[in-house]
């Protein structure tokens, strides 16, 4: 498998799913019913995403966590598969 990475990635969600985009590279997975949205990305770390979301149960947005190394690794993606992205923004 040839996977080309952007040095910036993209995360976004539909009603069931969240996906997370860099390059050529799109890893969908499975979220809350009740996550409406993600409000901000708080740190990029090589794979591990710490942000802010907004779920319909919830009044304020509250911070969460993102394990893309662990997806990844159970989708046998390459362990240096993140290296080139240094910077997520939400779409």
């Amino acid at each position: 498998m040839d996977f080309h990475t952007a040095p910036t990635g993209e995360l976004t969600n539909n009603t069931r799913y969240s996906i997370f985009k860099t390059g050529n590279l799109a890893i969908k997975f499975k979220t809350s019913p009740y996550l409406d949205h993600y409000v901000s990305i708080l740190k990029w770390n090589n794979g591990y995403i710490e942000c802010m979301a907004k779920y319909s149960t919830i009044p304020d947005p509250i911070e969460d966590y993102i394990d893309l190394r662990f997806i990844a690794d159970r989708l046998q993606l390459p362990k240096d598969i993140f290296q080139n992205v240094k910077e997520v923004t939400i779409i």
